[in-house]
């Protein structure tokens, strides 16, 4: 069905914006919050097995919906309707890491800008137990030339499944980027998403794939049994290291690339020097706070910081400024960001004040530096915008979500 200029659920469908094998994308309006949002609808759903199906999606999408991370997009909601199965997401106008691949070689500095924060994020699912799966550059967006979004966690696998389980082995991606396991259809794991992005990063390098037919059936051989070829020879001018690091990620054997996200990160990071990279802010698991999930119903207005749950409590005041403490500084904030990598996110000392009155909480920008915004959408100095339960601050380039009380997660 077309639901172009029909409703579903409580979302008016305006535009089609994108279509595949397995689901339709559709441009929305959402007018009980006025807002625009992207809707996939599934397509193709084996009629024999749609209740089990449905009972999968669903589960698999509450799990993505709980990643909020500022480099993740964003999901906003889940329905049927009439037998279709659909999810919304936030709204990115704007385009893909594929619209700025052109054949040529991207120079490093900007390729770490982009990719970094990625692999950050994709640090950040697998230390909760989700694998993407579907890497490529269609998925990556780009709400800013400076800030890629990664989407499309619809082909993602929650890790650990038990080894009855049937769903193992039937992960399917796209296989110009898939990793070898994938396209054998075994089963796979965050390794998986460690080649996947290396080859998104050695085509943005190389200006090209390692083999010349992605899509065909003779590439999928070659990858399957060959090593891709150093990136020197198509790009001369990329570093023998950082070449080094690109090629151990695309290793055929998973056992011989890097184990986990958190080591390619590093090595990304070293290599990257003094580029206008932001450098990543990824905790480990082990140092995660888990307080999102650990703390009771009903605590009041809070801020939990993107990538280690951390909750911020706000004090009891209708005047609430957020920046960093300095010694020296007359007047100190309300809510401190120094301890959460303020600084190094190019947090101000009085960067974004939050205000409360009978209507409900804003947040307006104190002249920042590096600017605030709310859900992507700059905030004008002296310009209060309305804050929701849910809402995603950015201050410099420190995440933060808004809520209003916490609602446990199941």
């Amino acid at each position: 069905m077309d639901w172009v200029d029909h409703k579903l659920g409580n979302y008016v469908i305006e535009a089609e914006i994108s279509r595949g094998g397995s689901a339709v994308v559709y441009r929305a309006y959402q007018p009980q919050l006025e807002r625009r949002v992207a809707i996939k609808v599934l397509i193709n759903i084996d009629a024999e097995d749609t209740e089990d199906f449905l009972h999968r999606f669903r589960s698999e999408a509450k799990a993505v919906a709980a990643l909020r991370h500022p480099n993740i997009l964003s999901i906003y909601d889940y329905g049927e309707e009439e037998g279709n199965a659909y999810i919304v997401m936030e709204y990115v106008p704007g385009g893909t890491i594929k619209d700025i691949l052109t054949g040529e070689p991207i120079d490093w500095p900007t390729t770490a800008m982009l990719m970094l924060p990625l692999a950050q994020a994709l640090a950040f699912s697998h230390a909760r137990q989700i694998i993407h799966c579907d890497i490529k550059p269609g998925n990556i967006l780009l709400p800013r030339p400076d800030w890629p979004l990664l989407a499309d966690f619809g082909l993602y696998q929650i890790m650990n499944l038990p080894d009855d389980s049937s769903e193992r082995g039937r992960v399917s991606g796209t296989p110009a980027y898939a990793a070898p396991e994938q396209l054998r259809g075994d089963v796979v794991d965050s390794r998986s998403d460690i080649y996947s992005l290396g080859l998104v990063i050695y085509e943005m390098l190389a200006g090209r794939l390692p083999f010349r037919s992605p899509r065909s059936a003779n590439d999928i051989v070659q990858r399957l049994t060959r090593n891709a070829p150093p990136i020197s020879f198509f790009n001369n001018q990329v570093d023998p290291e950082l070449e080094q690091v690109i090629m151990r990620a695309l290793g055929l054997n998973p056992d011989k690339r890097y184990q986990d996200m958190h080591s390619f990160i590093q090595d990304l990071s070293d290599l990257a020097g003094d580029s206008e990279v932001v450098k990543p802010m990824f905790v480990h698991p082990a140092h995660s706070t888990g307080l999102l999930s650990a703390n009771p119903r009903g605590i009041g207005p809070h801020l939990i910081i993107i990538g280690t749950d951390t909750v911020l409590m706000l004090p009891e005041k209708e005047n609430i400024i957020v920046g960093r403490r300095h010694p020296r500084f007359p007047v100190q904030p309300d809510i401190d960001l120094s301890p959460h990598g303020g600084l190094e996110a190019g947090v101000s000392r009085r960067h974004a004040r939050l205000l409360h009155n009978e209507e409900g909480w804003y947040v307006e920008d104190m002249n920042s530096m590096n600017g605030t915004s709310v859900n992507m959408s700059h905030i004008q100095a002296g310009a209060p915008m309305r804050l929701r339960s849910g809402d995603m601050i950015r201050c410099g380039r420190l995440m933060i979500v808004f809520y209003e009380s916490l609602q446990q997660v199941d």
